[in-house]
C-alpha cells in the first residue's frame, strides 16, 4: 500500500503489517467499490495476481447479486458496516463463496472488505440438507409403499382368483387379465420405491463383485447399442462384499442402462472393480465409521456420454425425478440404486458435467473372506394327509381375508387372528393341530419374528412362513430356523399356496421373493 494513503506512518505500518499477513482475504475499497489493493490471501482467493485485481470494481467479480451487494453498501454507508455473502468470480472458471465484512472508512476513506472463503462449509451444508430431504422422502415412500402392498396383495390375489373361474374364451378373461397387469405394474414400482426408502426385505449373501460383473457381461452386452463398448475391469483379487446378490446386480443394471441413455451419439460404459482404503466423502457421512477402516471394495460405472448439469446432480437420487423425456422413464431407476446401496451400508457418489461423462461410484464394506456354507438343518417330516392347519397373522384385514380364502379353497383350514395376542390366544387352545405359523412381520405390540420365537420355543417343529413388504432395521426374519421361510408383498396366490406345500411337505426352502 502506498504511503500516500497512509493518514499516519505508525498507524500505516501497523495496518500494512495486519493486512498483508491476515489468514483472510482482505480488499481495500474505495467510494466507487473499486479495488484499491488486496492482501496475498485475497488473491489465492481469486486465483488471480495483485496487478490483475487492483482497480477493478467489486461488482464485476461477484456474480449474480448486484441487488444485494448494492443493498450491503448502502447499510455500510448508513451504518458502517455490513455482513453479506456472495458468489465471487476466481480464475477463468472456478466460483467460489465469500462471507464478506464490510467496515467503512478503515483506512482513511477507504473501506475494508474481509472475505472469508465458505465454499466448502456451504457444499456441505448443503450436502446434509440434500441428505436430509431425501431421508425425508425415504420414510415417506416406505410408508407409502407398505400400504400399497397390502392392497396389492389383495387386489392381485382376486384378480388370480378371477382368472381362474374365467377360462379364456370369457369376455371377462382379457379385462381380468388387464387388471391383473395393472396391478403387478403397480408391485414393480411400490418395490422401487421401498428400494429408494431402503425398506426392502434384502437376503444378503457374501458375494464376489469380480464374479456378479462377469456374469452380467453378456446380458448386458444386449441391452446395449452396438456402437457402445461395454468393457469390465475386475479387481485382481477377490472383492468380496455382503450384499443382496440379486439387487446388487439390479442396481449394475439399472446404472448401466442410465449410462446407455447418456450415449445417444455411441461411446462406452466401463464398468470397473477395485479394492481402495475408503475415501473422504462430502455425505456429511463419515465412511469410515460405517466401511471401517480397513479396505472397501470400489465398483464405477463410467461413461463418456453427455454428463449431467450441476443442478440436475443435486436431484439425481430424489424419486420420480428423471431429466430424460416424458414416458422416457419413472424417474426410479437412481433412486432404488440409492436405496438399494445404501441399504447395504454402501455409499454412492456421481462425478458428471455436461459433455464429460459421467461416473457413478459404489463403496461397500470388504468382506476379509467368505463365510463358509452352512448345510442347512433337515426340516421335520411331511405333513401327513390330513387337512393342515394354517394359524395365519395378519393385521390388515383385507390382506387376511384373501389369504384365509385362497388357502381355504385349496382344502386348508385356516385359523384368522388379527393381532398378536389373539393368536397366542389361539395357539394355547390349539397347538397340537397347528402345522404352519403364517404371520406379517411388521404388527402393533410384538412383530413376526418375535411372535414366532414364542411359539416355536413351545413347538419346535412349527413351520414358520413370513410375509412382509416392508423391512425394519431391529425385524429380520432371518431363516435361522430350519422351517423358516419368507415370502413378500405383493404375491401371486398360486406363490402363496405353492410355497405353504412347500412348508408343509417337509422341504427347506430358502427365503425368497414373490
Amino acid at each position: 500500500m502506498s504511503e500516500s494513503l497512509a493518514p499516519a506512518a505508525s498507524v500505516a505500518q501497523q495496518f500494512q503489517a495486519v493486512f498483508a499477513d491476515a489468514a483472510d482475504a482482505m480488499l481495500m475499497l474505495d467510494d466507487r467499490r473499486a479495488i484499491v489493493d488486496a492482501n496475498a490471501a485475497a488473491c489465492a482467493v481469486f486465483g488471480v495476481p495483485l496487478a490483475s485485481i487492483v482497480g477493478e470494481s467489486l461488482d464485476a467479480i461477484v456474480l449474480e447479486a448486484a441487488d444485494d451487494l448494492a443493498a450491503a453498501w448502502r447499510e455500510l454507508l448508513a451504518l458502517g458496516q455490513a455482513t453479506r455473502e456472495h458468489r465471487v468470480r476466481a480464475g477463468r472458471d472456478d466460483t467460489r463463496v465469500l462471507e464478506c465484512s464490510f467496515r467503512a472508512r478503515a483506512y482513511g476513506d477507504l473501506h475494508l472488505c474481509i472475505a472469508r472463503d465458505v465454499t466448502a462449509r456451504r457444499a456441505l451444508e448443503e450436502r446434509l440438507m440434500q441428505s436430509e430431504k431425501i431421508e425425508s422422502i425415504g420414510r415417506l415412500a416406505g410408508g407409502i409403499a407398505h400400504d400399497f402392498n397390502n392392497l396389492l396383495t389383495a387386489i392381485l390375489g382376486y384378480a388370480e382368483l378371477l382368472l381362474d373361474r374365467h377360462s379364456e374364451g370369457d369376455p371377462d378373461h382379457q379385462d381380468l387379465g388387464e387388471i391383473q397387469k395393472a396391478g403387478q405394474r403397480a408391485a414393480s414400482l411400490t418395490q422401487q420405491l421401498l428400494a429408494f426408502s431402503r425398506k426392502q426385505m434384502l437376503l444378503p449373501k457374501d458375494v464376489d463383485l469380480n464374479e456378479t460383473v462377469a456374469g452380467l457381461r453378456s446380458m448386458l452386452a444386449r441391452l446395449i447399442r452396438e456402437d457402445i463398448t461395454l468393457s469390465c475391469v475386475p479387481a485382481p483379487e477377490p472383492a468380496i462384499v455382503r450384499v443382496d446378490p440379486v439387487q446388487i446386480e439390479q442396481a449394475i443394471l439399472n446404472l448401466v442402462l442410465n449410462a446407455r441413455d447418456a450415449l445417444p451419439g455411441g461411446g462406452f460404459i466401463r464398468l470397473e472393480v477395485a479394492r481402495v482404503i475408503p475415501p473422504r466423502l462430502e455425505t456429511g457421512i463419515d465412511p469410515a465409521a460405517a466401511l471401517g477402516s480397513g479396505e472397501c471394495i470400489r465398483l464405477r460405472v463410467i461413461d463418456n456420454g453427455v454428463g449431467i448439469s450441476a443442478e440436475a446432480c443435486k436431484h439425481l437420487f430424489e424419486p420420480f425425478y428423471t431429466t430424460k423425456a416424458l414416458g422416457k422413464g419413472t424417474g426410479l431407476g437412481l433412486a432404488s440404486v440409492y436405496g438399494i446401496v445404501r441399504q447395504s451400508n454402501g455409499f454412492i457418489v456421481v462425478d458428471s458435467q455436461p459433455g464429460a461423462g459421467s461416473t457413478f461410484t459404489m463403496y461397500f464394506p470388504a468382506v476379509t473372506a467368505a463365510e463358509p456354507v452352512v448345510e442347512p438343518l433337515r426340516a421335520a417330516g411331511r405333513i401327513s394327509d390330513r387337512t393342515a392347519t394354517v394359524l395365519l397373522v395378519e393385521d390388515d384385514e383385507a390382506v387376511r381375508l384373501i389369504i384365509s380364502t385362497v388357502l381355504q379353497r385349496e382344502g386348508f383350514r385356516v385359523l384368522e387372528a388379527p393381532t398378536v395376542g389373539a393368536a397366542c390366544d389361539v395357539f394355547d387352545r390349539q397347538a397340537a393341530e397347528i402345522d404352519l405359523l403364517l404371520t406379517d412381520v411388521i404388527m402393533p405390540a410384538m412383530n413376526g419374528p418375535a411372535l414366532a420365537q414364542r411359539l416355536i420355543a413351545a413347538r419346535p417343529e412349527l413351520r414358520v412362513l413370513f410375509i412382509s413388504g416392508y423391512a425394519h432395521q431391529s425385524m429380520s426374519p432371518g431363516p435361522e430356523h430350519s422351517n423358516v421361510s419368507f415370502l413378500s408383498k405383493p404375491f401371486h396366490a398360486s406363490m402363496l399356496v405353492q410355497r405353504v406345500r412347500q412348508m408343509l411337505a417337509g422341504q427347506v426352502v430358502a427365503a425368497g421373493r414373490r
